[in-house]
C-alpha cells in the first residue's frame, strides 16, 4: 500500500481528456514549467496493454498493437512496461511515488480509462478536464483509424468498446467522473476547459487553469520547441509512445511550435454517416460539460 502525503508545497493535477481533444499539445505546453514531472497516460496504459487490460480491446487491435511495438527498443529512462502498468502499479508506483524536486506533477489521461476503476484515483490531486466538439473528435479520429488501417467496412467502429473505446467515446465517462469527483468531495468545483476555447485564446484559458491549479503562469506555456525530444523527461509507457508515433497520432502536435487556431466546423451534410452516430451519442453529455466550461476572458 502506497505511504503517500502530498505537500502543500508541490502541486499535482490530473487533466482528464476525451479522444484527440488537444491534450497532447496541452501537455507538451506544461512541459515548459519549471521543475515539472509529466506523467503521460498511466491509466491508458493499464486500459490497453497492462494486466488489467483482458477484454478492453479487441484481438485484433491488440495483435496490432503488439506487432508494431514488438522490437522496439526505447532510450527515454521514464518509460515503462506493458507487464508493469497495472492499475494497482501506475496509482502506488507512478502516481503517488515522490518526485522532492519537483514544484508541478501534471498528469494527463483518458477519462475513459480510470472510470471502471475509480477506486485507484490517485490521492493528493486537484482535477480538470478537457473536452472537444464531437465533430472535431471523431472525424480526427475517424483519420486516425484510416491511417492505422483499423476501420471495418469503411466505418468507424462503435458501441461495446469493440475498438478499445466505450460506447460513447469518453465523454459519457468525462460526466459520470465528474459527477463522482463533486460527489464524493475529492474536487467540489473541476475545472473544466474545451479545445475550441484553448486554441482560440490559449493565454486567457491557461491563465485561468494555472490559477485554479495552483501554478505559476508564464508566457513559456504559449510557444513549444518542435520535435518528440520534449517527451524524454516525462513517465509514459513505452508501447503506447512508440504505437502513436507509428500511427502519426501526435504528428501535427510535434510538427508546431504553438497552438493553432481551430478550423472550421463541418457542417452535418458534410459528415459521413457513421461520425454523425458518434456525435448523436456523444452530445447530451457534451452540451452539459460544455455549459460547466470555463470561458475565454
Amino acid at each position: 500500500m502506497s505511504s503517500f502525503r502530498p505537500t502543500m508545497s508541490q502541486v499535482r493535477i490530473c487533466l482528464w481528456a476525451v479522444p484527440r481533444s488537444v491534450s497532447t499539445a496541452l501537455t507538451v505546453s506544461m512541459s515548459n514549467l519549471e521543475d515539472v514531472q509529466i506523467i503521460n497516460q498511466p491509466y491508458l496504459s493499464a486500459f490497453i496493454v497492462g494486466p488489467d487490460s483482458e477484454g478492453n480491446l479487441t484481438t485484433t487491435l491488440k495483435r496490432s498493437l503488439q506487432e508494431t511495438t514488438d522490437g522496439v527498443a526505447m532510450t527515454y529512462e521514464g518509460t515503462w512496461n506493458s507487464k508493469d502498468c497495472s492499475y494497482k502499479y501506475m496509482k502506488e508506483n507512478i502516481l503517488e511515488a515522490e518526485y522532492p524536486n519537483k514544484k508541478v506533477v501534471f498528469v494527463k489521461d483518458m477519462s475513459l480509462a480510470i472510470i471502471k476503476q475509480i477506486d485507484m484515483l490517485p490521492k493528493g490531486y486537484r482535477h480538470a478536464f478537457l473536452i472537444r466538439r464531437p465533430e472535431r473528435v471523431f472525424s480526427s479520429l475517424k483519420d486516425a483509424h484510416v491511417r492505422m488501417d483499423r476501420l471495418e467496412d469503411g466505418g468507424l467502429i462503435i458501441g461495446n468498446g469493440s475498438d478499445g473505446v466505450p460506447d460513447l467515446y469518453a465523454f459519457r465517462e468525462s460526466l459520470q467522473l465528474y459527477e463522482y469527483l463533486i460527489k464524493t468531495g475529492i474536487e467540489p468545483k473541476p475545472f473544466i476547459m474545451d479545445a475550441d476555447d484553448l486554441l482560440e485564446n490559449p493565454e486567457s484559458i491557461l491563465r485561468q487553469f494555472c490559477k485554479f491549479a495552483g501554478i505559476r503562469y508564464t508566457d513559456k506555456l504559449l510557444n513549444w520547441r518542435r520535435g518528440k525530444e520534449v517527451r524524454k523527461d516525462w513517465k509514459l509507457s513505452k508501447e503506447i509512445l512508440k504505437w502513436g508515433d507509428l500511427g502519426g497520432w501526435h504528428k501535427t502536435t510535434y510538427g508546431s511550435t504553438h497552438f493553432q487556431k481551430p478550423s472550421p466546423v463541418l457542417q452535418r451534410s458534410e459528415i459521413s454517416e457513421d461520425i454523425q452516430e458518434c456525435i448523436d451519442f456523444s452530445l447530451p453529455f457534451y452540451s452539459k460539460l460544455y455549459k460547466l466550461r470555463v470561458k475565454i476572458n
